[in-house]
C-alpha cells in the first residue's frame, strides 16, 4: 500500500481551495495537501519544491487556461483532476476518460473520481516496485555469473561468459569453453537451455545451444549456419531459422 500521497491544488478562489481540502481531509486522510497555488508561477515553484502525486487543477486561473501551464511542464509525472465552476467547460472530459470535478463539488462524484485515481496510483506503485525488484534481481544475477556443472565425479564451477556453445550428446552435454576446452556434463541439453537462456544463449538446433556473445558470423547459405569464435560451424535447423534470423535482424 502507498503510505502517503502528496497533492497540490491550483485554484485562484480561496473558498474552492478550502472546500476541496475539507473533503480530502474528511474522506481521504492518506492524501496530504503539500501545496496550494493561485497562479501558474506559484504552481511551477511548488512543483520544483515538492514531489506531487496528484494535482487538482482549476481549468481557468484568472483569464488564463490551465493548459498553458501544463504545456510548460516538461514532464507530467502526476495524476490530474480538473476542476471548474462551469459545466460546459468540462463537457469534453466526459468522453476522454479524464476525471473532473464540477463546483460545487458533489460528494459521491468526488469519491468516484478519487477512488479511480487511487487505483491508478496503486497500480503504478506496484508496477514501479516490480521493475525495481527485477532490476535488483538482474544485478544480483549478473554479480554471480557462475553455474555449477554436474560431471561424472562431482560438480565444477564454470563462468557463464566462458561458455561458447553446448552440444547434445545423448543424455549428456558437451560444453565448449574458451581456451579450446570441452567439459562433458551429466545433464541433457534441455537442462542447459533452461539454465542459460536468460544469459543470452539461443537454441539453434535440437543438438546445439550457443552464446550470442561468442558468435563470429552468421551465414544464410547451406540452409543457414553460425560460425563461433573458435571457428566451429554449427547448422541452424529449418524450424528455428526464421526466429534466429529475426533476433539478429537478418532478412
Amino acid at each position: 500500500m502507498i503510505k502517503k500521497i502528496n497533492a497540490m491544488i491550483v485554484d485562484d478562489e480561496l473558498n474552492g481551495v478550502e472546500n476541496l481540502k475539507s473533503l480530502i481531509e474528511a474522506f481521504y486522510p492518506q492524501i496530504e495537501i503539500m501545496a496550494t497555488a493561485e497562479s501558474f508561477e506559484q504552481a511551477e515553484q511548488q512543483l520544483r519544491l515538492h514531489k506531487i502525486d496528484i494535482a487538482f487543477l482549476d481549468i481557468q486561473i484568472g483569464t488564463r487556461s490551465i493548459f498553458e501551464f501544463l504545456e510548460k511542464i516538461r514532464k507530467i509525472d502526476f495524476e490530474i483532476i480538473f476542476i471548474s465552476a462551469h459545466d460546459h467547460a468540462l463537457e469534453a472530459f466526459k468522453f476522454m476518460a479524464i476525471d473532473y470535478l464540477l463546483k460545487p463539488i458533489d460528494i459521491d462524484y468526488f469519491k468516484q473520481a478519487i477512488n479511480r485515481l487511487l487505483s491508478n496510483l496503486e497500480y503504478k506503485y506496484f508496477a514501479n516496485n516490480a521493475k525495481e525488484l527485477i532490476g535488483q534481481l538482474k544485478l544480483e544475477k549478473d554479480k554471480f555469473n557462475k553455474i555449477s556443472i554436474p560431471t561424472l565425479d562431482g560438480y565444477g564451477m564454470l563462468s557463464i561468459d566462458s561458455i561458447l556453445y553446448c552440444l547434445a550428446d545423448g543424455s549428456y552435454t558437451n560444453l565448449s569453453i574458451k581456451g579450446n576446452r570441452t567439459i562433458l556434463a551429466s545433464k541433457n541439453l534441455k537442462y542447459y537451455e533452461a539454465l542459460l537462456e536468460d544469459f543470452g544463449f539461443l537454441r539453434i538446433h535440437n543438438s546445439s545451444l550457443i552464446s550470442r556473445e561468442h558468435i563470429a558470423r552468421i551465414s544464410k547459405s547451406d540452409g543457414g549456419y553460425v560460425v563461433m569464435d573458435d571457428g566451429k560451424k554449427l547448422s541452424i535447423s529449418k524450424a528455428r531459422k526464421a526466429g534466429i534470423f529475426e533476433v539478429f535482424k537478418i532478412k
